[in-house]
């Protein structure tokens, strides 16, 4: 069985970044809003932080018939905030922080129509993810998450040079200082641990 799942409101990083974790998972596979009549999506992924008030998105894709499932999926993962969630025919609240396995045992529960909040909220197993991720991100030099995050958006190592404006070079050996510190091994590992500790792709400064 395939779980088609979609994403709404999420930026470059976040889709690629979500793409790459499922695909870890198996039986997962990023569906097409515009496709949804053919191939309806089984549980939308919704980004509410930093939306409008009157923003419809999240009751949107409630009253759509083409979408089985809907979650919520932020890093405003809040223990104030879940009440005014799950309520009106939605059944998830997701944390970005959330690793590949998480996710995936997690959106599985959705689809067989549990209401699911991961991590819990109240100090359980996970609470102080987002605290722990951002002292991780805090190891790296500017230049460091800055390669990160392109990688996370799948530039070749020749795009990141051009795009920092620094030399191939430089660009090996930032990916090598990063790797040393956050621990990962390979550039689907460096994807995931961008998506999964929040480094986005800001603005660079052109020198």
């Amino acid at each position: 069985m395939i779980i088609r799942v979609g994403l709404l409101g999420g930026d470059e990083l976040v889709r690629r970044g979500l793409e790459s974790m499922l695909r870890t998972q198996g039986g997962f596979e990023i569906g097409s809003f515009k496709d949804r009549t053919r191939a309806p999506i089984d549980i939308a992924l919704v980004e509410t932080y930093g939306t409008a008030l009157d923003d419809t998105t999240l009751a949107r894709a409630v009253a759509d018939p083409f979408i089985r499932r809907v979650a919520v999926y932020t890093w405003n993962h809040h223990p104030g905030l879940v009440d005014d969630v799950l309520k009106d025919g939605v059944t998830g609240y997701l944390g970005k922080s959330l690793s590949a396995v998480q996710l995936g045992r997690a959106l599985r529960s959705i689809h067989l129509g549990e209401a699911v909040v991961a991590p819990p909220l109240g100090g359980g197993p996970g609470g102080g993810s987002r605290v722990q991720a951002s002292s991780e991100v805090g190891q790296l030099t500017v230049r460091e998450r800055e390669t990160l995050a392109l990688i996370a958006t799948g530039r070749s190592n020749d795009e990141i040079a051009r795009e920092m404006r620094i030399s191939l070079n430089s660009v090996k050996s930032y990916i090598r200082s990063a790797y040393r510190k956050t621990g990962v091994q390979s550039r689907s590992q460096a994807v995931l641990w961008a998506v999964t500790h929040g480094v986005r792709v800001e603005v660079l400064e052109k020198v």
